[in-house]
């Protein structure tokens, strides 16, 4: 019983040093690029998180292919901005 014991703390104490660590550092990431996007452009928050999540996929620049078919209505410049704003509030390199 003492082995469950130890084994289960040691499995709790893991969790909160690293995987909730991880969980809020994304959700602090994640909640300063939707700040950045929204001060560049109103769009659902449903876009905001499809924009980021293409744009984390493709290594901080949204394709030709997924810009046509779902961000069609992004002018260059927002569309810069926007990618800009992803790698920030990530902290990708530039």
């Amino acid at each position: 019983m003492i082995f469950q014991a130890e084994s289960l703390n040691e499995f709790v104490n893991k969790t909160i040093d690293e995987e909730i660590l991880e969980e809020l550092t994304l959700l602090k990431n994640y909640d300063k690029t939707k700040i950045l996007i929204q001060g560049i452009i109103d769009i659902p928050n449903c876009q905001i998180d499809l924009f980021s999540r293409l744009v984390l996929q493709n290594n901080g620049s949204l394709s030709n292919n997924k810009r046509t078919s779902h961000f069609d209505f992004l002018t260059d410049e927002e569309l810069q901005e926007m990618e800009l704003a992803v790698k920030e509030g990530y902290k990708l390199p530039e």
